[in-house]
């Protein structure tokens, strides 16, 4: 078997398994794109969840304060009711009117805190519900991805030993160039040499169609033990049993 037929075995092979090892790898991805979605609402989520205990936190701690100044305003008035003189009075009342302005502001900002952490509640609801289906999402997508291995893992083990058996018979440096090719093709290493002219000798790879030179021609319709790339695709080219030949030439 020639160089050439050996790389044809191979990447017949290697065909087939880049595209298996490629419907699990779309699976993979779009379960991991799926997962990372995921944790970010939950990170949105929890963090709104701070925000509101932080909120409720403030809420009762100035809940807290102002019935605190309600009780001081309590005792005032004892003590406004228990005054001697006018100037003793005056005092008592102002003290009393400065406690109610300050209660009435800690009052507002506990209000505030509230209504905050009712919108903020309602975001959260949201959320809530936006983790779930995303958790219904990572949960087909893990599904699909385990199909996708039930139904293609024992054939692509198969070819995976075909594939390296195939590649054992090549020498090193091809190799090395098949696997480069196909890491930077999609598994789509070679391309025929299709002959556009037979009079004029033209020929073009089968790939991108850029025009090749007829040497490469020549060399490959020899004894079929060289590799020649195309220049511009790199694909690794072979002359088919059958070229296809321009029509009107």
């Amino acid at each position: 078997m020639s160089l050439q037929e050996q790389l044809l075995t191979l990447h017949r092979v290697n065909t087939q398994v880049t595209g298996l090892r490629q419907r699990l790898d779309s699976a993979k991805r779009f379960l991991a794109a799926q997962t990372r979605i995921q944790e970010q609402v939950k990170q949105q989520a929890d963090e709104l969840h701070g925000q509101i205990r932080q909120l409720e936190a403030s809420a009762a701690n100035l809940e807290t304060e102002s019935k605190g100044i309600e009780e001081r305003i309590d005792k005032l008035r004892v003590d406004l009711n228990a005054s001697r003189n006018d100037k003793q009075y005056q005092a008592i009342l102002a003290d009393v009117k400065n406690l109610q302005q300050k209660r009435d502001e800690v009052d507002t900002q506990a209000l505030a805190h509230m209504e905050r952490a009712e919108s903020l509640r309602s975001q959260h609801a949201e959320l809530d519900a936006a983790v779930a289906e995303r958790t219904t999402l990572v949960e087909r997508a893990q599904a699909d991805l385990d199909q996708r291995k039930a139904d293609v893992g024992d054939r692509l083990a198969r070819l995976e030993e075909e594939r390296e058996q195939a590649a054992r018979v090549l020498p090193e440096e091809t190799r090395s160039l098949f696997d480069r090719v196909s890491d930077e093709t999609d598994g789509e290493v070679m391309a025929p040499m299709i002959e556009i002219s037979k009079r004029h000798r033209e020929y073009a790879c089968g790939a991108c169609n850029i025009e090749l030179p007829k040497e490469s021609f020549a060399q490959l319709s020899g004894t079929g033990n060289v590799v020649v790339q195309c220049r511009a695709c790199e694909r690794i080219l072979y002359v088919p049993v059958e070229n296809e030949v321009a029509v009107g030439d």
